[in-house]
């Protein structure tokens, strides 16, 4: 088996493609049954207000796009401040989901910083398994979201 390198790197203007590539494949799931065509504008407007409320309510948060082999294959987005570390979001292609990239870039994260924390949607019980496999643990529920955070005592 050949060994994996899983890398980040800044993301640039020139990676907006890619970022609505990735958060409409992503997205893409949540509507099965519904044709592309009437699918793509609603996704598309999604994306739009998805970006505003991310720059609006973490303005300093850095977006990196997930490099495995080289190869784009997602991307996360952190605020930092001090030691504390709030992943924003990440976001595999589907076609590249269950081989463990996420779970190494999440390590990666987890090992740089004193205490991170994160929002998920309660109902996502694939991510939530896979920041508890991380060390995270839910420390609040609201408006059908979780926030989960490192460093717990429990």
């Amino acid at each position: 088996m050949a060994l994996r390198t899983v890398e980040l790197r800044p993301a640039t203007d020139a990676d907006a493609p890619f970022l609505r590539r990735v958060f409409l494949d992503v997205r893409r799931d949540e509507f099965p049954g519904v044709p592309a065509a009437e699918l793509d504008p609603i996704l598309s407007l999604q994306f739009r207000a998805h970006a505003a409320e991310r720059d609006a309510r973490h303005p300093h948060a850095e977006t990196s796009i997930i490099l495995d082999g080289g190869e784009p294959v997602g991307t996360v987005t952190v605020d930092r401040e001090g030691t504390r570390l709030h992943l924003v979001d990440i976001a595999v292609l589907g076609e590249h989901r269950g081989r463990g990239i996420a779970s190494t870039v999440l390590a990666g994260l987890v090992g740089d910083s004193q205490h991170v924390t994160l929002s998920v949607w309660a109902l996502n019980a694939g991510a939530r398994r896979l920041y508890e496999r991380h060390g995270f643990a839910v420390v609040a529920e609201q408006f059908g979201y979780v926030l989960m955070a490192t460093g717990v005592d429990g």
